[in-house]
C-alpha cells in the first residue's frame, strides 16, 4: 500500500468534529435531492442528480444524465444491471461472461475498474451488481473527469443506495420465473428512538436460477447469490448527520463461454457452431465471488450558504475462478465436432479504498451568482493472488456425454503469482457554477489529478467548460467541452516487443451541443443531444510479425445524436423514451483503420409505457429495438438487428393501516425473438427466449 491513504482518511475524520457546532435546520441536507422518477407525477421531472455533487437540477446541467428510479426498477422487475440500463439507448451490452456485465455508453467501453460510482465514490465492479440495494441508477454520458478523475470518455454509472429510514418499513417479495429463477427479498427499517433522529434499514436478498443452456452432461450452468445489507444513519446534531454502511454479496455458479460463432473457410462467414443449447465448457467449471464494502458519509451545513460532504468506503472483493476453456476455443474439427480444453485456475483477491472531502457554497460578486465546489478524492487500489495455466490432454466430442475431468494439477495454489498491481490515484478539483443573470449561466472548472504506481506516475490537468442559455424558465440550450484521461499500466505480454514499457494515458476530447426542456406544466421531460468524442494515444497491438509491436498510434472518433423523453403524457399514460443514432470508427489503427467500433450499433431506442388502468392496476409495454453491430475488431463478425417485447401487468391491494399486497406478472421478449447480445470476439451469447416472472410484495 501507499502511505498516503491512512493520514489522509485520519485527517477526514480528524476535522469533522469542528463542524459540529454549526446551526442546522434539516439533517438531510446533502440527501435532499430531488429524483428524476421515469414515472413521474404531475410535478416536474428535471429534477437533479446526486452525482453531480451539487444542487443543480437538469435545466442547470450542461450535459447529458439519465436516472432510473425505484419505480420503473419494481415495474419492471428488473434483478440485474443490464435490465435497468435496456432504458438507455445509449448503452449497449458487451462481454457478459463469468457473470459479470460489461457496457458500452456512446461505443466506449465502461471499463470496471474506472467507470462506475456508487453514492459519488469510486466503485470496483468486478462483480454482478446487486440491483436489490440501489434506489435508482444514474447515468452520465460524456467525460466525467473533472469531479472523478480517471474514467472513459463515453460516461459513467453512478449506483445510488436506498438509505435508512425513520419510519417503521416492512418489504417482502418473493418471485418465480422462467429458467428456474427465484428470488426472495426482505427490506425492513425504522427508526431507533422515539425522535427518528438514529435511523436504521436492513436488506437481506436470496436468489437463483438455472437458466436453459446445457453442459455436456445435461446440467445447467446455475446461479445463486446472497445479498445482505445494513445502513444505519444519525443525527450528531441539528446541522449534522452521518451514515454507515455495510453490505455483502455472495455470488457462485457455472461459467459459460457462450455460443462459438465460427468463420466458414467457404463462405466466410461466420456460423453457429454446434447446437444452439450447447455449452462448450465443462461442467466443473465455475466461479466463486465474495464483496464486502464499509463506508460512512458525513454532511454538515456549516450555515446557509456553506456546507461539507465527505465519506470513506472500503471494498475487499475476492474471486475464484476455474475455467476448462479461456481464451478462443483451440483446434476446433467441426468435420469431427472436436475440440482441445486450455484450463486456468485463478484467485484474485481487491483491496480498494475510497476517500472524498467536498466543501459547497454559494455567494455574490456583484449581481452575479456562484455556486462553488472545492474538493479532493483518493482510491487506493491493490489487486494480487496466483494463477494456474494448462491445456487439457484429452479431446471434447460435442456428440457425446463424456465429460473431461478436472486435472488435480489444475489449482492456482501450484500456479504463478499474479503481477501485483498497486496503485494510488488523487486529485483537487474547483468547479464554479456562474449565473450572470436569468438567461445567461456559465460552469467551468479544473481538476488535477495524479495517479502512482511503483512504475509510473501520471500527472493530468482537466479542464471542463459549460455554457448554458435560457430562452424561458422551462428550457436551456447548452454546449460542453470537456477531456478525459485513462493512465495505462506498462505492457504486460512478455512475447511483446515492448514488454515493460511504460505507457502514457489515453485521452479523450469532447463537444457536446444539447437542448432540453419541461413541457405539460413540467409533467414531461424532452432533452436531445449532439456529440463528438475523440480518443487519442490509444493503446493498440500489431500481432503480424513474429512478434506483437505495442505502440499508442491509435485514434478513434465517435460521434452521434440523442433524444429521450420521460414524464406523463396523460393523468393515466407516462412514457420512457430513448433514441441514438452514432457514427463510431477507428481513424487511426495499423490494422483496423476505417472500422467501426465494436458492439456499437448506429440506430438503437428503447421505450416502456405505462398506463394506469385503474387506481389500483397498472399495464406496461415497452420495446428495445438494437440495430446490426459488428462483435469484433476486424468487422467480419456481424451481429443482426433485432426488436424485443417487455410486458408486465401489477394490481395492488389495500389493506387497514396502510398495508399493501401488490400481485406483478412480467413477461420479457414476449414475441419471443431470436438475438446475440454480448460477447467477446467470435463468442456472443443468445438472448433468453421468452420468459415469465410472477412476485408478489407485501409491505407497509
Amino acid at each position: 500500500m501507499f502511505p498516503l491513504n491512512k493520514p489522509f482518511v485520519a485527517v477526514l475524520t480528524a476535522i469533522s468534529p469542528f463542524y459540529l457546532y454549526a446551526d442546522h435546520s434539516d439533517h438531510q441536507h446533502h440527501q435532499d435531492i430531488e429524483i428524476i422518477s421515469v414515472m413521474g407525477t404531475k410535478q416536474p421531472v428535471a429534477t437533479n442528480s446526486s452525482a453531480m455533487k451539487m444542487d443543480m437540477s437538469q435545466l442547470d446541467t450542461p450535459g447529458s444524465i439519465s436516472v432510473y428510479g425505484s419505480e420503473l426498477i419494481e415495474a419492471q422487475r428488473a434483478t440485474t444491471l443490464g435490465q435497468v440500463l435496456k432504458n438507455d439507448a445509449s448503452v449497449s451490452v458487451g462481454n457478459v461472461r463469468r457473470n459479470r456485465e460489461r457496457f458500452y455508453m456512446r461505443g466506449f467501453v465502461l471499463e470496471p475498474d474506472q467507470s462506475y460510482l456508487r453514492d459519488g465514490q469510486f466503485h470496483l465492479s468486478r462483480y454482478a451488481q446487486p440491483i436489490e440495494l440501489y434506489d435508482r441508477v444514474e447515468v452520465l454520458k460524456g467525460p466525467s473527469a473533472l469531479l472523478y478523475g480517471k474514467s472513459t470518455p463515453g460516461g459513467m454509472i453512478n449506483l445510488v443506495t436506498k438509505r435508512a429510514v425513520d419510519e417503521l418499513q416492512f418489504n417482502f417479495q418473493q418471485e418465480f420465473g422462467s429458467f428456474g429463477f427465484n428470488q426472495s427479498v426482505l427490506d425492513v427499517g425504522g427508526g431507533l428512538n422515539g425522535s427518528g433522529s438514529i435511523r436504521s434499514r436492513a436488506i437481506l436478498s436470496k436468489s437463483s436460477q438455472d437458466g436453459w443452456r446445457k453442459y455436456k452432461d445435461g446440467s445447467h450452468a446455475s446461479q445463486d447469490r446472497f445479498v445482505g445489507a445494513l445502513m444505519l444513519e444519525a443525527d450528531l446534531s441539528d446541522d449534522t448527520s452521518v451514515s454507515v454502511n455495510y453490505d455483502r454479496t455472495e455470488d457462485e455458479g457455472g461459467i459459460e463461454m457462450g455460443p462459438q460463432h465460427l468463420k466458414n473457410k467457404q463462405t466466410g462467414k461466420y456460423e453457429l457452431a454446434g447446437k444452439r443449447d450447447y455449452i462448450w465448457d465443462m461442467p466443473w467449471s465455475n466461479r466463486e465471488s465474495t464483496v464486502e464494502n464499509i463506508g460512512f458519509t458525513l454532511n454538515s451545513d456549516l450555515d446557509d450558504s456553506w456546507s461539507i460532504n465527505m465519506g470513506y468506503n472500503q471494498q475487499q472483493h475476492e474471486r475464484k475462478t476455474l475455467e476448462s476453456l479461456y481464451g478462443k476455443v483451440q483446434d476446433v474439427d467441426l468435420a469431427k465436432g472436436t475440440y482441445a480444453l486450455r484450463g486456468r485456475n485463478t484467485y484474485e483477491k481487491f483491496d480498494v479504498s475510497t476517500a472524498f472531502f467536498d466543501l459547497k457554497g454559494e455567494f455574490y460578486t456583484g449581481e452575479v451568482h456562484h455556486r462553488v465546489l472545492m474538493g479532493t478524492s483518493l482510491v487506493d487500489y491493490e489487486r494480487s493472488g496466483r494463477e494456474k495455466k494448462m491445456k487439457i490432454a484429452a479431446r471434447v466430442d460435442m456428440s457425446d456425454k463424456q465429460v473431461i475431468d478436472r486435472p488435480d494439477e489444475l489449482d492456482y495454489r501450484y500456479g504463478d503469482p499474479l503481477t501485483r498491481v498497486q496503485r494510488q490515484t488523487y486529485g483537487v478539483y474547483v468547479q464554479d457554477m456562474i449565473e450572470f443573470n436569468d438567461h445567461w449561466h456559465l460552469l467551468a472548472g479544473v481538476r488535477f489529478d495524479r495517479e502512482q504506481t511503483k512504475e509510473a506516475t501520471h500527472n493530468n490537468i482537466l479542464p471542463k467548460l459549460g455554457l448554458l442559455y435560457h430562452p424561458t424558465e422551462s428550457t436551456t440550450l447548452y454546449t460542453t467541452y470537456s477531456e478525459s484521461f485513462e493512465p495505462k499500466d506498462p505492457v504486460s505480454n512478455t512475447d511483446d516487443k515492448h514488454y515493460g514499457k511504460s505507457l502514457d494515458a489515453e485521452r479523450g476530447q469532447s463537444i457536446e451541443f444539447g437542448a432540453k426542456g419541461e413541457f405539460l406544466d413540467g409533467g414531461l421531460f424532452i432533452s436531445t443531444a449532439l456529440f463528438s468524442i475523440e480518443k487519442s494515444n490509444k493503446v493498440v497491438t500489431d500481432k503480424r510479425g513474429k512478434q506483437p509491436v505495442t505502440t499508442q498510434s491509435g485514434k478513434v472518433r465517435h460521434q452521434g445524436i440523442e433524444l429521450s423523453l420521460e414524464g406523463r403524457l396523460t393523468d393515466s399514460l407516462s412514457i420512457l423514451t430513448s433514441m441514438m443514432y452514432l457514427d463510431a470508427r477507428i481513424t487511426q489503427d495499423p490494422l483496423y483503420a476505417g472500422k467501426r467500433s465494436k458492439d456499437t450499433p448506429k440506430f438503437s431506442t428503447s421505450t416502456w409505457f405505462n398506463y394506469d388502468v385503474t387506481d389500483n392496476s397498472q399495464l406496461s409495454l415497452g420495446a428495445v429495438y438494437v440495430g446490426e453491430r459488428f462483435g469484433d475488431t476486424p468487422n467480419e463478425f456481424s451481429k443482426e438487428a433485432y426488436v424485443k417485447v417487455d410486458m408486465g401487468y401489477s394490481h395492488k391491494v389495500n389493506f387497514a393501516n396502510d398495508h399493501q399486497a401488490i400481485f406483478r406478472v412480467n413477461i420479457d421478449n414476449l414475441l419471443n425473438a431470436d438475438y446475440l447480445r454480448g460477447g467477446c470476439s467470435n463468442s456472443a451469447m443468445f438472448g433468453d427466449g421468452r420468459s415469465i416472472k410472477a412476485s408478489v410484495q407485501y409491505k407497509f
